[in-house]
This record gives structure tokens, sequence and C-alpha cells, in this order.
């Protein structure tokens, strides 16, 4: 049975043992109470089961089952099946959620069917977080202080995997599509759902050499460039206009091999070439580049002068 007002942690775990406990205990932590969290083991190898069959004695809020299949996405399938809660979230093994953060992300859904409601995130490493990471925590906290989130959902994926809250029926993961967060979050943009974004960090990333992330292929670059270009060929590609790619890089590279793989056949232009665009008309453009504060303004100004609409008719890749 569906509870009103209760929110389920989908909590998927493997091999999480050096910091499954500080993430339950921040749970456990958590200011707004009425909470479940479904811990769904994906076959760990280490002491991970046990170390979650403690806390199911110290907070009867938590729930340890096994996978069903195998791999993230069956777990938090899994775990979703057993919710019983109206609102979701999920959360990532190794990392903390602050105190307030189920307070905070329920206070601004305000129990609002069609919204997702997010904040800011904050890397953490007992060493240090490379700058790619910090480059992309930067990245993000500025679209949760523009709410401008769909605008940019071509460039990276605008809603940290763990730091959302939404009604469970607008939460599904298919089967054996990753990267499985990005394909959520190009899921609520299809549906247009109005993202609430909150200042404050609601989510702690921890930084260490064995995240998922940084050894899956499933969440390498290639495999990010072929989800969004899919998903802009599915969804914002107009064929009644030329298309323009923006750049000459690795990303546009990246771009052409996953442009040409759904038939399409863009226009590449180099950014000191961009008056050619001149000549074409209403052209949709994918910008593959992304250059200084200085350069952006002047880009994004000419854009606008040619009456083209980020978000509508260009998008950052």
């Amino acid at each position: 049975m569906q509870v009103l007002g209760r929110v389920t942690i989908l909590l998927p775990m493997k091999n999480a043992e050096p910091w499954l406990a500080d993430c339950l205990y921040s749970i456990c932590r958590q200011t707004y109470t009425h909470w479940e969290c479904i811990l769904v083991d994906d076959h760990s190898s280490d002491h991970s089961v046990q170390i979650a069959s403690s806390f199911l004695h110290l907070d009867p809020r938590f729930r340890l089952i096994a996978n069903r299949g195998n791999g993230i996405v069956d777990a938090l399938n899994t775990a979703l099946t057993k919710a019983s809660g109206t609102w979701i979230t999920r959360m990532d093994a190794d990392d903390l959620m602050p105190p307030d953060k189920l307070a905070l992300l329920w206070t601004a859904l305000r129990q609002r069917k069609n919204y997702i409601a997010t904040g800011k995130v904050r890397y953490f490493s007992p060493a240090s977080v490379s700058p790619g990471y910090r480059d992309y925590e930067q990245w993000l906290n500025e679209r949760a202080e523009a709410q401008d989130h769909w605008e940019w959902i071509y460039r990276e994926c605008v809603i940290a995997s763990a730091n959302w809250l939404t009604h469970r029926d607008n939460v599904q993961f298919p089967s054996d599509v990753y990267p499985e967060d990005y394909s959520l979050v190009f899921d609520w943009y299809r549906k247009r759902l109005q993202v609430t974004s909150l200042s404050k960090i609601t989510h702690m990333w921890r930084e260490h050499p064995a995240r998922t992330s940084r050894n899956s292929a499933h969440y390498h670059q290639p495999a990010f460039f072929r989800m969004k270009t899919a998903r802009f060929v599915e969804i914002d590609r107009d064929r009644s206009r030329p298309l323009v790619v923006l750049g000459d890089n690795v990303k546009t590279n990246l771009l052409r091999h996953a442009l040409e793989s759904k038939g399409e056949t863009p226009l590449f232009i180099q950014r000191s070439e961009v008056k050619k665009m001149h000549d074409l008309h209403n052209p949709q453009v994918l910008v593959g580049v992304f250059p200084s504060v200085k350069d952006r303004f002047h880009l994004e100004a000419w854009l606008a002068d040619q009456g083209l609409k980020m978000g509508t008719d260009w998008f950052y890749t």
C-alpha cells in the first residue's frame, strides 16, 4: 500500500563496505522522519550485507532485499517494486545525506506530483577531488541557482543521480539502459516536468577511485554522447530544418558518429567560421564547444541576434 507523505529511499549497494555505515547513519539522522529505505544487495562479496543487516536492528525503517537481477538498474527496479512511499528518491551507498536533505526537498516539492525537487551538491574526499568533478559540481550548482535545467539538458546530466525527490509515478528505470540517471532525467524532460531547486546543499558526493562512474564504461563519455544524441533526435530534432554542429574537437567527433548512426548528416562548422550560418535558413544548432566566459557571451549574443533561442533552437552538448 502506498503511504501519502512517506518518502522511499532506493539504495542499491555492491561491495560498499568502506562507506556503507556512514551512508546509513546519515539517513538515520534525517530531520524528516517519515521515510523508509530499501537496501538492495547487488551480489556483494564483502561485508556489505552484514553492515546493512546491523542497521535493520537499529532502525525498522530500513529493509534489506536481494537484487532480482544483476546490476544497478535491476537493483533500482527491485527496490521500486517494494516501495510503499508515495514519494521517491535515490541514494548511493558511498555518499552522504546532509541532515536536512529530505526535509528541504519535501518542503520544496510541496506534494506537487508533476515536479522534481533538487538542490546543490558538494564533492568530498579524504584526498583531493579532481578538477573535472569540481567543474561539474560548480556547473550543477549554477543550474540550481538559475533554475534553467532544461535549457542545458544536452550538455550534461542536469540533476545529480541521487539528489532529487519526486512522485513515484515519475520514476522508471528501463532495463539495460545506461547511464540510468541521465535516462531518467531525459524522461522528466520529455514529459516537461517542472524542476524546483534549492540553493542549499542537499547531497554530498564521495570521490574515491572505486566509484562506478570512474570504472564502468556505462558512465564514460561515449555512453553519454550516445544517450543524449539519441534523445535529441527523438525529442527535439526538427528534420525540416538544417542541423549544424559547431566546433571541432573530441566531443564533436563523438557527436558526428552518434548523429550519423541516427541517419543525420549535419553541417560541421568551426567556431571561428560561425558566420557561415548566415547562409542557412532557421538552423538547429548543437554547440560542441564550451568557450571561456567572455567568448561564450559573444557566441550566445550572436546566436540570439540570428533569432535562435537556447533550449529551443540551439543547445550546448
